[in-house]
């Protein structure tokens, strides 16, 4: 009975320190877990705001490639190649094709989205937007290829045989072009017609994004905040 008491005491006589040590560990340990949790905290809002740039920079590709083309802008893409066709029908029918008739122009170019998915910076980003982005740049670079084509053939079958007669290009007692010499024409039709959905598909995108990270919003408040700070 009386090792028991002794034991017992000195029990009684370690729980000061053991307390002391076990709130001094209580301590360490929240200090470290709060130190673990902010960085963490960190991290994601720096995660957060780094893919918030990446939306708000497609955001502007979109709008600026929307804008560059749609029909209502007179001096748009959309119009360049409408342009170009009424202007090529017109001199098919009265046989006074040009030597040359080139496509050229960097106003329908999609910088900063080429750059984005060069880079992988897109990879981060909510799986459906990548996948978005993505097949608008395969569909754009679609685009362009009926652009170079457009070129290459005019070159080819046109400019190529500019020295020969005019009613060489054209079906017999017709002002209808043989069917060689209509492909470079045919590609503008194609090129009018992917330029129009591409437009529509930019717009949607655009709208789409904003409506999910309220971009329109956030970029009305960074310009407010740069006027107060001139």
């Amino acid at each position: 009975m009386k090792k028991i008491k002794n034991i017992l005491k000195k029990i009684k006589g370690l729980l000061p320190k053991l307390t002391k040590y076990f709130f001094d560990f209580l301590v360490v340990f929240v200090g470290v877990f709060l130190a673990f949790w902010l960085n963490e905290r960190k991290d994601r809002q720096e995660e957060e705001t780094r893919k918030q740039q990446i939306y708000i920079s497609i955001y502007e590709d979109f709008n600026d490639f929307y804008l560059s083309g749609r029909k209502e802008n007179k001096e748009g893409f959309i119009k360049l190649f409408e342009n170009q066709k009424n202007k090529m029908d017109s001199l098919v029918a009265i046989k006074e094709l040009p030597s040359t008739c080139r496509i050229f122009g960097n106003y329908w170019q999609i910088g900063i989205i080429n750059a984005l998915i060069e880079s992988g910076n897109l990879e981060d980003v909510d799986i459906g937007i990548f996948k978005g982005v993505t097949g608008f740049q395969t569909m754009h670079r679609n685009m362009l290829t009926e652009i170079e084509a457009f070129n290459e053939q005019y070159e080819k079958y046109i400019t190529a045989n500019y020295d020969n007669e005019i009613d060489d290009f054209y079906e017999p007692g017709t002002n209808e072009l043989k069917q060689k010499y209509k492909l470079p024409l045919d590609r503008l039709n194609t090129l009018i017609a992917q330029s129009k959905m591409l437009v529509e598909i930019a717009k949607d995108a655009k709208e789409g994004l904003n409506e999910l990270y309220k971009i329109e919003e956030e970029l009305k408040n960074n310009q407010q905040q740069q006027q107060q700070q001139r």
